[in-house]
């Protein structure tokens, strides 16, 4: 009888211990999936934010936001045009990681809306970057099915829509 009593006693921790097991299992891989979020909205923050550091600090880069902003009261040179373009496919590559970081559950939904909301705050407030966009977006038809490129798809149907009226 004492023996049944400790084997069903072991067989019951046995069981609290599997239990306990595998929620610390989940515990931890839902903590691991938390920091590989936050690592990668900080990297892809931290990406984005190059083109802030060097506005600031590189008067001639500076320079190029007034061309940006407003095309048409300045001359653009072939070497600002080439910048610009950069600069297009800075913002592009960064919203292609900001998708696929999504794609593989690393960002949430909110997150990549507010890319998708910064892409088109860019394509409004700089006009001249927008041909760029188009450019490549038009050149990489591997772009047109990921959402975070809606903005250059509804600029690209809005111009269409224009021309033909």
């Amino acid at each position: 009888m004492r023996t049944k009593y400790w084997r069903e006693l072991v067989e019951i921790i046995g069981i609290i211990g599997i239990i306990a097991s595998v929620l610390l299992l989940a515990w931890e891989v839902r903590q691991s999936n938390r920091i590989a979020s936050a690592e990668s909205e900080l990297h892809l923050t931290g990406i984005y934010n190059t083109i802030n550091v060097e506005r600031a600090s590189n008067p001639n880069f500076a320079k190029l936001f007034l061309k940006l902003e407003a095309p048409e009261k300045h001359l653009t040179t072939a070497t600002e045009g080439s910048q610009i373009r950069g600069l297009a496919w800075h913002v592009v590559d960064v919203m292609r990681a900001v998708q696929s970081a999504y794609d593989n559950g690393l960002l949430s939904f909110a997150v990549l809306d507010d890319y998708k909301a910064d892409l088109a705050y860019q394509m409004d407030q700089w006009p001249g970057i927008r041909p760029h966009f188009v450019f490549i977006y038009d050149s990489y038809p591997s772009l047109h099915d990921k959402e975070i490129f809606a903005p250059i798809a509804a600029y690209i149907a809005s111009q269409r829509a224009e021309t033909e009226e």
